[in-house]
């Protein structure tokens, strides 16, 4: 992914959280050109140098067996894994001054070899794997569903079906483009028409440029 020095953001710092909101991640393997869409958990750690700031960042998954994704799986190919956060139209008719229509959005790449997990380690993963979307689900209804006898049979059941594996992230990166090539009137006048916006993928894209009015500078090309 190109990513403007303009638009580049740290693509591990708060990565966690637009994961958590967005774990449907899709993961793409080369020769040949495969592609799945597959929910993924992140674990970070400081044990070993990782991208950006010697922090390790490890994706766990699954994938169907008879998916043609899982022989890339199998042969510990490097997967990469996209996230995509909200995103917006933004009209060119919301600008004080001469413009183009355009996107914002955000979106992180994480990239590494795969590796196999043994059965007991995908049961975990699987097991982890619902308590972590039940513990976030909206509409809240009555509180998280449990894993009862039952379920917990049918996961047994499904192991053979599916291949587990973890990506040991080497290369990250993050684009959050926002509007920071428009004037400050021009950012402020497309938070206010995306804020009432009955979409509410428009609306976050909205607070994420309010929230980013105060940042810092982007890091620049190569650091």
């Amino acid at each position: 992914m190109w990513v403007n020095p303009l638009f580049e953001s740290d693509a591990l710092d708060g990565v966690g959280a637009l994961i958590a909101a967005n774990s449907l991640a899709t993961i793409v393997a080369a020769s040949p050109l495969r592609a799945a869409h597959l929910p993924l958990l992140l674990e970070t750690g400081g044990d070993t140098a990782g991208p950006g700031d010697g922090t390790t960042a490890v994706l766990t998954g699954h994938v169907p067996r008879a998916d043609p994704l899982a022989q890339a799986v199998l042969a510990g190919e490097r997967l990469l894994c996209v996230f995509h956060g909200p995103r917006a139209y933004v009209s060119a008719g919301w600008y004080g001054g001469p413009g183009l229509p355009t996107y914002n959005f955000t979106v992180a790449h994480l990239s590494g070899r795969s590796e196999l997990l043994g059965t007991d380690d995908l049961r975990e993963h699987l097991v982890e794997l619902i308590r972590t979307e039940e513990s976030r689900k909206a509409p809240v209804d009555a509180g998280p569903w449990t894993i009862d006898a039952t379920a917990d049979a049918r996961i047994d059941q499904l192991l053979p079906a599916v291949v587990g594996f973890r990506v040991v992230v080497d290369d990250a990166r993050a684009k959050a483009k926002l509007g920071q090539n428009r004037t400050t009137e021009d950012r402020r006048s497309t938070i206010e028409h995306l804020a009432e916006s009955p979409v509410a993928e428009h609306r976050a894209i909205a607070t994420a440029m309010h929230a980013s009015e105060g940042a810092p500078e982007p890091r620049k090309a190569g650091h």
